[in-house]
């Protein structure tokens, strides 16, 4: 679950009521020049002013997780969550910060996480896409970040619509007046023609890719259907889950890992960056409600739901976004207050797939500005990741142009104290 635009640690899931204590103060009166440098390059924060939390926290669980009132359904279910609340990455640009996080690197071109898994744990299906991705939108870094990389085509993301009566991916409907044995001698002819091509050029291994994908597309005509058919799910389902596009998604997400999909990804916000809470795109306190309220009830059944069923033991569900905001307002705010970008401390969590629930690893200072409890970096949660999914982060790796390439690039560590 991807929140693109850099949801705020500090009106979410990381309570620093410190920030009341020095509010108005300006933050080089309170932070290093070097504290200061390194943020969005085409602002300046040395004049900020430090800026509370604008939401109430409370305590929830067992585990007494401090929650924001934005995620009222959330806070029910937080015992089965792990917070990692003192995490960093290499850059505030919304794009970088993306790229990073889908593939470990900060330049594009290299396969997504999604991509990894599948390679390195194979398809459960022969009728389904092993990676799906659901979206809102286009995201800052585009769509690149689905792609496959070096890795063999099969490999990329299948980006897929949820809409009634509508295929959920496009040209699935067979064409009008050619029954399955039609359809099949059709393909054959030009899978053979594809295949003299390829041979003929070896040096265009994505032809391989797109033979594959002609016949996945062929098995999926039926199955793809009937997969991502939410009207199958009874009434109670839709009202567990709620009726927006959203919560449509986290239902077909669980529909499709139930069906054996390995990699499922739904990013919310994506069309303009709905997380990205500067003053002048509508403000902290509005930006975070709405999109809070969008997301708390669709998450909070995804999770409920695996678990009734028996499958959150064997799922793992994620909730990042690139990176977190400031503990000051912007300098050049234009009409309500807002955070600017920030990537040296902020929260991601995970619920299932082997973790220890009702925990809260690491932390920020008391203004929330920089990771010093157990920081841990992209790299490590995708080691960690990586980890919970059978897989060895150091061992999964692909020879490109002379050299091993991997998801953690040189870098990352398991996080073992999260683990059961």
């Amino acid at each position: 679950l991807f929140m693109c635009g850099g949801a705020s640690h500090l009106e979410t899931f990381d309570h620093k009521p410190q920030l009341k204590k020095w509010a108005g103060k300006k933050a080089s009166e309170i932070f290093s020049k070097d504290d200061l440098m390194g943020f969005n390059p085409e602002k300046t924060v040395e004049n900020c002013q430090i800026l509370p939390p604008v939401f109430e926290f409370k305590q929830h669980g067992q585990c007494g997780a401090w929650v924001s009132e934005i995620y009222p359904k959330l806070s029910s279910v937080v015992d089965e969550i792990t917070f990692l609340k003192s995490v960093r990455t290499d850059s505030a640009i919304h794009s970088v910060g993306e790229i990073i996080w889908h593939t470990g690197h900060q330049r594009a071109g290299f396969p997504s996480m999604g991509s990894w898994v599948t390679y390195g744990l194979g398809s459960e299906r022969s009728d389904l896409p092993a990676y799906v991705v659901m979206k809102d939108g286009v995201s800052t870094a585009g769509d690149g970040v689905f792609q496959q990389g070096m890795l063999p085509g099969r490999h990329q993301a299948a980006v897929a619509q949820v809409a009634a009566g509508k295929p959920p991916f496009p040209n699935l409907s067979p064409r009008p007046g050619q029954n399955l044995e039609q359809r099949r001698k059709y393909l054959d002819a030009l899978n053979h023609l594809n295949r003299l091509h390829r041979d003929r050029h070896p040096a265009q291994p994505e032809l391989s890719g797109r033979i594959e994908a002609f016949e996945m597309a062929f098995r999926m005509q039926r199955s793809a259907t009937e997969v991502f058919d939410l009207s199958r799910e009874p009434k109670s389902m839709h009202a567990l889950y709620g009726g927006n596009q959203f919560s449509k998604h986290c239902l077909t997400a669980r529909r499709l890992v139930e069906n054996g999909v390995r990699f499922v990804e739904i990013l919310d916000g994506a069309k303009g960056r709905l997380w990205d809470a500067h003053g002048n795109r509508g403000g902290l306190i509005g930006n975070h409600r709405s999109n809070a309220a969008r997301t708390d009830q669709g998450i909070t059944a995804l999770i409920t739901d695996l678990k009734a069923r028996g499958m959150l033991e064997e799922t793992l569900v994620i909730w990042a976004t690139e990176f977190g905001r400031t503990p000051f307002e912007e300098a050049n705010r234009e009409v309500k207050m807002g955070r600017g970008h920030h990537h040296r401390g902020f929260t991601l969590w995970m619920a299932g797939g082997g973790l220890k629930g009702g925990m809260s690893y690491g932390g920020t200072d008391e203004l929330g500005m920089n990771a010093i409890d157990h920081p841990v970096h992209v790299h490590d949660v995708h080691a960690t990741i990586l980890h919970l999914l059978g897989l060895d982060h150091l061992r999964l790796t692909y020879r490109h142009n002379s050299q091993d390439v991997r998801l953690t690039d040189v870098f990352g560590n398991v996080i073992h104290d999260i683990l059961t």
